[in-house]
């Protein structure tokens, strides 16, 4: 306990309608109620972004798809045509990204 970086604990008293919205926000974030409270008090953006679950798995098939061009280039075996594959898809998730993040 005594080398906690935050030693001081605050407390509010909500309705039940407040306290829905607060989890549900906090949920939605993905962050700790501790760090949802400090960015928001901060005026940090907190950003939540809809299917990033989904975002997240085809970034990760995609650098599964990477390494494995890589691999190959490796090896010897033809490979261009696979990096041009990877790159595509990496440019069109990026895109969606920025769509989601509220670019254009």
């Amino acid at each position: 306990m005594g080398n906690r970086t935050r030693p001081f604990a605050y407390t509010f008293r909500a309705t039940d309608k407040e306290r829905q919205i607060i989890d549900e926000k906090i949920k939605q974030s993905g962050l700790t109620m501790t760090e949802f409270i400090i960015r928001a008090i901060k005026d940090k953006p907190i950003t939540v972004i809809e299917n990033a679950g989904e975002i997240l798995t085809e970034l990760k098939r995609q650098g599964n798809n990477l390494n494995q061009a890589v691999r190959n280039n490796y090896y010897g075996i033809e490979t261009e045509r696979e990096l041009n594959d990877c790159i595509g898809e990496l440019k069109n998730l990026y895109r969606k990204n920025s769509i989601a993040m509220g670019g254009a």
